[in-house]
C-alpha cells in the first residue's frame, strides 16, 4: 500500500500531464488516472532508490510498481516514501527511499523506529527520547540513523568533599660536623600531618556508579616534614657552592692557602648579622678582616680531611680572631652544633676575586631560600 505522500506526488504529477488527453478518456477516466502514475502518455523516467538501484527507461506503464519491475527496481514496501522530481521536457525522476528500522534504546525500554532517512537526533524524536545536557548519546547525534543502534544512557553527576590527612614526610640532611660521633642524630624540625579537603565527583550513568574522581584539592593544615640532621661522609655543612673539589681543595682560582689554622665554632639568632652587615646562616664565618677581607669566598675543611665546613663567606669578626686565639670562627645555626666541634684544626682556602664573582648569584639565591634554621 501506498504511503500518503507517495499518493500525493502522483497526483500531482497526473495533475500535470493529463489534462491533454482529458476528452479522450472522459471524465471517469480522468479519475482514474489521478490514481495511476502513467496513462496512455509514453514518459522518459529515471528511477533510483536509497539502495543504489539507478535506471532510466521509456515506457508508457500506468503503474508504479510495472515502472519499477521495468527498471528492475524492487517493488516500494508499505513504509518505504517516493520523492517526484517533475521536469519539463527531459523526462521525470523517481526516488525511492526505502525504510529502515532504528533500535532506539533509553530509560530501559528500547523502540523500535521507522525511517527513510534523517540523523540519530531525528530518530530520538520519533521515539519520542530526549536526552538531557549531559547524558551520554551513541552514534552522535548528527550520525546518519541508518544501520545504527541508538543508546541514550542517563547520566548525574555528583560532587562531595572529604577530608584527607597528608602523612608527614621524613628527611634527613646529612652533614660531615659528626664526624667524631657517626651514630649522632638530631632532630631539626618535628613533623606534623597535613590536612586537604578533597572534592571528588561521580558519575553515575543510568543509576549506576561508574566513575570517581578528584576534581579539586584545597590544603586546610600544611604538612611539616620531619627532618633529622645525620653523618654524611665529607659532606660540607655549607650549601654554598664554588669550584669542583678534587683531592679535598678546590681545582680552580685559589688565591692564597692558611693550613693548620685554629677554628672554633659559634652561634647566633636566627636574625643576626655579621661585622660586615651580611645575614648569619650555614656558610659564613668570622675572620680578622686585615687578614681575610669581609665578602671573600672561603673553602675551609679540617687537615685531616674528616670534617668539610665547606664554602664559605668572611662576614663577621671577633676578638678572638683580632687578637690571634684564633684564625677563624665558624658559624652554625644552632649553639649544640657550635660546641659540638670545639676547636678544629683547618684548611682555609682562599680564592680571588674573579672566581668568587662566578659564584655570587647562585649562593646570593641559596642565601634567600635558606629560611629552615639548622638545615
Amino acid at each position: 500500500m501506498l504511503s500518503t505522500k507517495t499518493k500525493e506526488h502522483l497526483r500531482r504529477w497526473a495533475e500535470r500531464v493529463l489534462p491533454k488527453y482529458a476528452a479522450l478518456l472522459g471524465g471517469g477516466a480522468v479519475l482514474a488516472a489521478m490514481a495511476l502514475w502513467v496513462g496512455s502518455l509514453t514518459r522518459v523516467v529515471t528511477v533510483t532508490d536509497s539502495h543504489g538501484a539507478n535506471k532510466t527507461i521509456v515506457t508508457a506503464a500506468q503503474n508504479l510498481n510495472t515502472i519499477l519491475e521495468q527498471a528492475g527496481v524492487h517493488p516500494m514496501g508499505a513504509d518505504d516514501e517516493l520523492v517526484v522530481t517533475e521536469t519539463d521536457g527531459s523526462g521525470d525522476s523517481l526516488h525511492v527511499l526505502r525504510a529502515f528500522t532504528v533500535p532506539v534504546t533509553a530509560d530501559g525500554q528500547t523502540t523500535q523506529v521507522v525511517m527513510t532517512q534523517g540523523t540519530v537526533a531525528d530518530a530520538l524524536q520519533k521515539a519520542g527520547v530526549e536526552p538531557g545536557p549531559e547524558d551520554w548519546v551513541e552514534p552522535a547525534l548528527n550520525a546518519s540513523a541508518e544501520g545504527c543502534e541508538v543508546t541514550v544512557t542517563r547520566v548525574e553527576y555528583r560532587e562531595y568533599t572529604q577530608p584527607e590527612v597528608i602523612p608527614m614526610q621524613t628527611q634527613q640532611v646529612e652533614t660531615s660536623l659528626f664526624y667524631r660521633c657517626k651514630d649522632y642524630t638530631t632532630t631539626v624540625q618535628e613533623g606534623v600531618d597535613g590536612l586537604d579537603v578533597v572534592t571528588y565527583r561521580e558519575t553515575w550513568a543510568d543509576g549506576e556508579l561508574v566513575a570517581t574522581e578528584e576534581v579539586r584539592r584545597d590544603m586546610a593544615e600544611a604538612m611539616v616534614p620531619d627532618i633529622t640532621k645525620v653523618y654524611g661522609e665529607t659532606v660540607p655543612v655549607s650549601r654554598f657552592e664554588g669550584p669542583d673539589i678534587v683531592d679535598g681543595q678546590p681545582v680552580e682560582g685559589v688565591a692564597e692557602v692558611f693550613t693548620s689554622q685554629r677554628a672554633t665554632g659559634y652561634s647566633a639568632s636566627p636574625t643576626a648579622k655579621g661585622a660586615s652587615g651580611r645575614r648569619l646562616t650555614y656558610g659564613t664565618v668570622a675572620v680578622n678582616p686585615n687578614i681575610i677581607p669581609y665578602g671573600s669566598l672561603l673553602y675551609i675543611t679540617s687537615d685531616d680531611g674528616r670534617f668539610v665546613y665547606g664554602y664559605a663567606y668572611a662576614a663577621d669578626t671577633g676578638t678572638a680572631m683580632m687578637n690571634g686565639h684564633a684564625f677563624i670562627d665558624l658559624y652554625y645555626e644552632t649553639y649544640d652544633e657550635s660546641v659540638k666541634n670545639a676547636v678544629i684544626p683547618v684548611t682555609v682556602y682562599l680564592l680571588d676575586d674573579e672566581t668568587a664573582a662566578k659564584y655570587q648569584e647562585v649562593n646570593d639565591a641559596i642565601l634567600e631560600a635558606d629560611t629552615t634554621p639548622g638545615v
